[in-house]
């Protein structure tokens, strides 16, 4: 009986005194199985491994409680020398994405929007005017951002409301809602637009009252110019943007739907943000919203895994985490969140599309990224894969040439994308696609590919000739001018003819090149109706040019080389018709 009792008794304060060491062991350590003492001296290693091309970068691990590591490195302004430190401002570009799926969260709470309705049911009569399926879309689809949006170009400079810019530039809709995923800038806009109209208030005022101010985040910003808050405007002025080698750059970003991009703040207010976020604070008052939020909304086609959980993106590391990037012209930030083991981690830079910080970094606290399966590799088929999140429809089609959306995949290991994030393939319509973080792609052939440029060639060699021909009857006119030369039975119809339809072949790429030069300052104020409308008009009248020769009686009294030169010039007009009609480009009524 003694025995029995003392081996009991052994038993209890082995537990007690080994287990409960254990388990403390346990809790000092990240899910990357690095010791949380030792992070800060692994990501100051990391630092020093990419100092030469770092600008300014400031990061933070943390649990719900309290701040595992903090740090600041390099310079807000290198040419000034003003170092990075806990009062600088960075901008959060789409990290502000989450303000807004927190506050649709917030109205799912009180009840004033249902998740699966149609959101023209809150949206004024008409609103949408691109919708091309009878399917409606729902917020659910906008969180998702499967919508079926295209790409959008309404960074544009203006001081219009929200309501009035969405109004305005409303991209074309692809695809059916819930069959496509395809990253929405526009899709979020609406998303705040709805907040607007069921809570009376401006976004940035709902913003302030329901997310800021309660998490004390005082030195946080969300409007495009920033007056919101006074500090952050003046302690903006301090930073400069940088691209991914760490030269400086001379335009900053101007992102006029603010709630889809312009938040600004310091490292410890976007924290005080992810920290309620990882501890369940604050932002909700029922459990049961915190449970709905962090619920799958979405996962990769034919798997159980986590894509979107109601606007924050799922991404494979040695653990799953729900977070959210972002990028401006000039900075780039993200926010990790670990619900499982409660580990936190956002990193903050002033450098436009930083990958080693916002990407790479992380796996010292997540342990490696992961990939796609074996099985799921072995599936895959080299060839050309295009993004749906793209231009795909209507007159903005012809600036994927500029994009270069399309990509020449031979092998997962041969891109970063496929080697360093999860992803899997699906069947849709009879072609291959890739699921892959924020957008799919679509398997297209090798004609598909190469019919853009076959298109946009023939334009190039109309272009070409039209230039010609006019530089050598300028040349002639001069050269019979000043010897006077006279022309021997001089047609002035044909001439008129001439070089009028070559005027307007070159009047073709000169609209085209401002609309370029417009889309690559990220001005969009002149890409508008007209523009469309011009290449509308220009459309008639050179398939009019083109067809002129076949009416005209003049035709049978012009020579051999005349006529070979009439053919040229028609078929030079008809190129251009051609482009205008692939690439959508007289849908005036569609921007």
């Amino acid at each position: 009986m003694k025995k029995t009792f003392i081996f009991t008794l052994l038993t209890i304060l082995t537990l007690g005194l080994f287990r409960p060491v254990t388990a403390l062991a346990e809790e000092q350590k990240l899910p990357s199985d690095t010791d949380r003492d030792k992070i800060g001296q692994k990501i100051q290693d990391y630092v020093k491994e990419h100092e030469k091309t770092t600008a300014g970068m400031a990061t933070a691990v943390f649990d719900k409680d309290g701040t595992i590591y903090q740090g600041n490195f390099g310079y807000m302004d290198k040419e000034k020398g003003i170092k990075a430190d806990d009062d600088s401002v960075f901008e959060w570009g789409s990290v502000t994405k989450l303000t807004v799926w927190v506050s649709v969260m917030q109205l799912w709470e009180q009840g004033k929007i249902n998740l699966e309705e149609d959101i023209r049911t809150y949206l004024p009569k008409g609103f949408l005017r691109n919708l091309r399926y009878d399917k409606p879309i729902t917020m659910l689809d906008l969180m998702n951002h499967q919508a079926g949006f295209d790409e959008t170009t309404f960074y544009m400079r203006s001081d219009k409301s929200i309501e009035e810019i969405l109004q305005k530039q409303q991209p074309i809709q692809s695809f059916e809602p819930g069959t496509v995923t395809a990253y929405s800038n526009y899709g979020t806009g609406l998303a705040a637009l709805i907040v607007e109209r069921l809570s009376g208030q401006r976004f940035v005022d709902y913003a302030h009252e329901h997310i800021f101010q309660p998490l004390g985040m005082d030195k946080t910003a969300i409007l495009p110019d920033l007056s919101d808050n006074s500090y952050v405007q003046k302690k903006r002025q301090e930073a400069k943007g940088y691209d991914i080698q760490g030269k400086v750059l001379s335009e900053d970003s101007d992102i006029v739907v603010y709630p889809i991009g312009a938040a600004t703040g310091t490292l410890k207010d976007l924290q005080k943000f992810a920290q309620a976020l990882l501890a369940r604070k604050t932002l909700f008052e029922r459990p049961e919203t915190w449970s709905t939020l962090y619920s799958p909304s979405l996962t990769y086609p034919g798997t159980d895994t986590a894509r979107n959980a109601h606007g924050f993106w799922a991404n494979e590391y040695g653990t799953t985490v729900l977070g959210h990037g972002g990028n401006t012209l000039g900075f780039s930030s993200r926010m990790i969140l670990d619900l499982e083991h409660g580990i936190g981690y956002i990193v903050m830079t002033n450098q436009s599309t930083e990958q080693n910080y916002n990407f790479q970094m992380p796996e010292l606290v997540f342990g490696p990224r992961k990939t796609a399966s074996k099985e799921t590799q072995e599936q895959f088929r080299p060839g050309y894969y295009r993004t749906l999140r793209n231009f795909n429809q209507g007159p903005l089609a012809i600036f994927k040439m500029v994009y270069g959306f399309a990509n020449n995949w031979q092998k997962p290991s041969g891109d970063q994308r496929l080697l360093n994030n999860f992803w899997t393939i699906y069947q849709s319509q009879g072609k291959p696609h890739i699921a892959l973080g924020v957008a799919d792609y679509e398997k297209i052939s090798d004609f598909d590919f190469y019919k853009d440029f076959i298109v946009l060639g023939s334009g190039g060699l109309g272009i070409i000739y039209a230039l010609g021909l006019l530089l050598i009857s300028l040349i002639l006119g001069a050269y019979r001018l000043i010897f006077r030369k006279k022309q021997d039975q001089p047609d002035h119809v044909w001439k008129v003819w001439n070089i009028l339809t070559a005027v307007g072949v070159l009047a073709f790429p000169i609209n085209l090149f401002l609309m370029f030069v417009e889309q690559d300052s990220g001005d969009f104020s002149e890409i508008a109706q007209w523009r469309y409308i011009f290449f509308a008009g220009l459309g008639l009248f050179l398939a009019g040019c083109a067809v002129y020769p076949l009416f005209s009686k003049a035709r049978k009294d012009l020579g051999k080389g005349r006529r070979f030169l009439t053919v040229l010039t028609s078929l030079s007009a008809l190129a251009i018709v051609a482009n205008i009609l692939y690439w959508s480009l007289y849908q005036w009524w569609v921007m």
